[in-house]
Parts: C-alpha cells; structure tokens; sequence
C-alpha cells in the first residue's frame, strides 16, 4: 500500500487497483471536483499569461470503450473501475468542459493515450476512436491529439470542425520512422482532414515513467527530427 497527499493536504491510501481511498474521498466525483478546481485555475492562468497552446491529457476515455468488462484498469483510471460507459464518458465531458471554461480564445488541445507504459503493443488498447467522436463533439477544444503510428488505432477519424494533432511516430518503438513513411501517414489523413488543420505530433511522450522511460533520449531526438523533416516537406509541397 502506497500513500499520496491530495489538495487538503489529507492523505490518501492506493493500493494495486483503487484509484482512491474512502478514507480521503468519500467518492470519486468529491475527487474530480477538487482536481477540476486545480486544472481549472492552471488553465485560467496560463490563458492570463499568454499561452499559445493548452494541452490536456486524458488518458482514460479509451479505456471505457475498449476495456468495458475487465478487471485491470488503465494507468490510474477511475472511471473504468465502476459504472456504464455512458454515464463515465458524460462525467468526463462535464469535467472537461468546466477545466476549460477559462480558456477563453486560447487554443486548447485534448490527448487521448492508448496506452504508453508497456513496449509490447499486444498489451495496449485496440480499436478505432469512431466510438468517442460523440463526445469529441460536445468537448469544447480546438484540436485532438490522436495516436495514429500504429494499426491499433484503426481508421483515422474526421474530428469534425477541429484540428486534428496526428501520431506519426511511436515513442515506444526503437525503430526511427523515416521522413517518407510519416508523409505517407499524412497523406492518408488529408483524405480525412484539411491540411491547414493537420498537426503532427509522437503518439505519446518519451519519458512516461521517472525511473524506467519508455525511449531513450537519443532515440526520442532522432524520430522528432524526422518528424520535422517530413513537416518541412509538407510544407514545400503545398
């Protein structure tokens, strides 16, 4: 049994598969309401002070698409433990918007992970994002970070009047994806989206965990500086 310390400075016992002890919280949304209040004012003074890009991670929603049944959670995922998909997927979009409300004209961005802490992609979450496009829709952020360098995302999905932030690369993998290959990706996307509203991004970040990353540092530079690449050709050819 570990022990955290939540906003009221109380402490919290996690063992291996609950997200929260009831002798903190005396539920889950008493939590998300404390962390709404937190991320809220982060987001209200980093519009304040100028930022360009909010970005937020959210690691959980495809987790109660694709893992409706089993008893593991993903990451530290509250919302998968209990409940109809339905009724988490509505929470986390009410939390969603009220994080962002403070936004105000700064452009927002939302990642959904599909898994990052384990080199063996048979372990992580399959399936395309089509079933969370509905609530894609009703959260209010300019662009979806979405993880594309795999199949396991399946087919790419149209976000709608939003930007579309595209994984071309896997942060998980050693192998550096060339210049070519992530055109490729690209070109597959703007079939689906714009390409004044395509960005694109690694599917996920490098480090993941402080004492056991996911990638090492040089590999991590190398697949940036191709992605770099390939956005440099992207842009000539237009």
């Amino acid at each position: 049994m570990r022990t955290l310390t939540d906003l009221r400075g109380r402490t919290i016992a996690v063992g291996a598969s609950d997200s929260l002890s009831r002798n903190a919280y005396e539920s889950k949304e008493e939590l998300g309401r404390d962390l709404v209040s937190l991320l809220r004012d982060e987001v209200a003074r980093l519009a304040a002070a100028g930022a360009d890009f909010i970005q937020l991670d959210e690691p959980v929603l495809t987790e109660l698409v694709f893992s409706q049944g089993q008893t593991r959670t993903f990451m530290c995922a509250s919302l998968a433990a209990r409940g109809d998909p339905t009724q988490e997927l509505e929470w986390a979009v009410a939390m969603l918007r009220e994080v962002l409300s403070p936004a105000g004209v700064t452009r927002t961005g939302l990642h959904v992970c599909r898994g990052n802490w384990s080199r063996d992609e048979r372990a992580l979450l399959k399936g395309g994002y089509a079933p969370l496009a509905p609530w894609f829709d009703r959260i209010p952020v300019t662009q979806l970070v979405l993880e594309y360098a795999t199949p396991r995302a399946g087919e790419i999905l149209s976000p709608g009047g939003k930007e579309l932030g595209l994984g071309v690369v896997n942060p998980r993998s050693d192998s550096v994806e060339s210049p070519e290959e992530i055109v490729a990706r690209v070109e597959a996307a703007l079939s689906v989206v714009p390409r004044e509203r395509v960005f694109l991004n690694p599917d996920c970040g490098f480090g993941t965990f402080s004492v056991r990353p996911i990638n090492d540092a040089a590999t991590a530079e190398r697949k940036l500086a191709s992605m770099a690449e390939a956005a440099r050709r992207l842009r000539k050819a237009r």
